[in-house]
C-alpha cells in the first residue's frame, strides 16, 4: 500500500469532513460504492487515491454544493500530480526520508547553503563529485549512480505543474569552490543561471563583503506548508539531518532567513555575479 502524501492526505480530510457533515457514515457510503468499509477509510486516510469518478459519486451523496466539488477536484488533481516517490536506499535516515516527501507535496521551501550547491539544483557531474568526496559516509563504487539518479528524480518537484516554490541562499564561496575542476564547475554554474530564470525559483548569493549572518554555520531548509500548519526546519550535517518542530525555534529560523536575504545580492545582481565567476573559469 502506497504510503500517505500531504496532497492525497488533505483530499481524504476533505471527503471525511463532507461525509461527516452530511451524517453519513463509513458503512454507508461504502454500500453505495460497492467497496468495502475498509476501502473508504484508505481513501479517507490518504492512503490510496480514487478515480475521479469515486470522488464525485461521495460529493453527491454528501449533497456538496458545485463549490465543494470544485474545491475537490483541485484537491484531487493535486493529490495525482504529485511527483512518484523517489526510491531511497532501505538505510536512509527517516529524517532524510521526511524531508524528501516534503519536497513532493510542500508549496514552498527556502533553504540556506554555506558550503555547497542546494541539491534540488546541482548537475549530475557536481553530485558525482560530491558523493566522491563523501565516501567515508557511504560505499561510493556501489552507491553513486543510485545517489546521483535519485537525486535527479528529486528535482521533479521543480518541474511539475504547480511547482514547488523554492528560494535558496548561497554563501558565494558556493560559487567560487571548484567542485569537480573547472568544466563540472562551469556547468553547474551555468545551470544555476538557468534554473534562477525560472519563475518558481530564486537564488541570491550572500557576497564575502556581507561579513557573517545568522544562518552561515550550516545548511538549513525551511518547509513551508498549506493551510495554518507551521513550518518546519530541516538542519543538515555530513552523517544525516535533524527535525526542528517547535514554533518558537522555527520562527528564529524564519526571521534569521529573512535577516540573510535582506543583506544578500538581489536575484538580477546574483546572475550577474554567477556570470563573471563562469566567465572566470575560462569559458563565458
Amino acid at each position: 500500500m502506497a504510503a500517505p502524501t500531504r496532497a492525497k492526505k488533505r483530499l481524504g480530510d476533505f471527503l471525511q469532513e463532507r461525509r461527516k457533515r452530511a451524517s453519513v457514515s463509513a458503512a454507508e457510503a461504502a454500500d453505495v460504492l460497492k467497496t468495502s468499509e475498509s476501502t473508504v477509510s484508505r481513501y479517507e486516510s490518504g492512503s490510496v487515491l480514487p478515480v475521479w469518478s469515486t470522488v464525485l459519486n461521495l460529493l453527491r451523496l454528501y449533497d456538496a454544493t458545485e463549490e465543494q466539488i470544485g474545491a475537490g477536484i483541485r484537491l484531487w488533481e493535486e493529490a495525482r500530480d504529485e511527483p512518484k516517490p523517489v526510491r531511497l536506499p532501505s538505510d536512509t535516515p527517516k529524517s532524510f526520508r521526511r524531508l524528501v516527501n516534503a519536497e513532493r507535496s510542500a508549496p514552498w521551501m527556502r533553504t540556506v547553503h554555506p558550503y555547497t550547491v542546494p541539491g534540488l539544483l546541482q548537475t549530475r557531474a557536481y553530485v558525482r563529485a560530491l558523493v566522491a568526496a563523501a565516501h567515508r559516509f557511504h560505499d561510493p563504487e556501489g552507491r553513486t549512480e543510485m545517489i546521483v539518479s535519485n537525486r535527479m528524480a528529486r528535482q521533479q518537484c521543480l518541474h511539475k505543474d504547480n511547482p514547488l516554490r523554492l528560494h535558496s541562499l548561497l554563501d558565494e564561496s558556493v560559487i567560487h569552490r571548484e567542485i569537480g575542476g573547472p568544466a563540472v564547475m562551469r556547468e553547474q554554474l551555468a545551470h544555476l543561471l538557468t534554473m534562477g530564470e525560472q519563475p518558481n525559483v530564486t537564488l541570491q548569493v550572500m557576497p564575502y563583503g556581507a561579513g557573517a549572518y545568522g544562518t552561515m554555520s550550516g545548511g538549513c531548509t525551511i518547509v513551508g506548508y498549506l493551510g495554518d500548519e507551521v513550518p518546519g526546519v530541516y538542519l543538515e550535517y555530513p552523517a544525516g539531518g535533524a527535525w526542528v518542530d517547535n514554533e518558537q525555534d522555527v520562527h528564529r529560523f524564519t526571521t534569521m532567513f529573512d535577516d540573510a536575504t535582506s543583506a544578500a545580492l538581489a536575484p538580477a545582481d546574483t546572475a550577474d555575479l554567477i556570470y563573471q565567476r563562469i566567465r572566470a573559469t575560462g569559458h563565458g
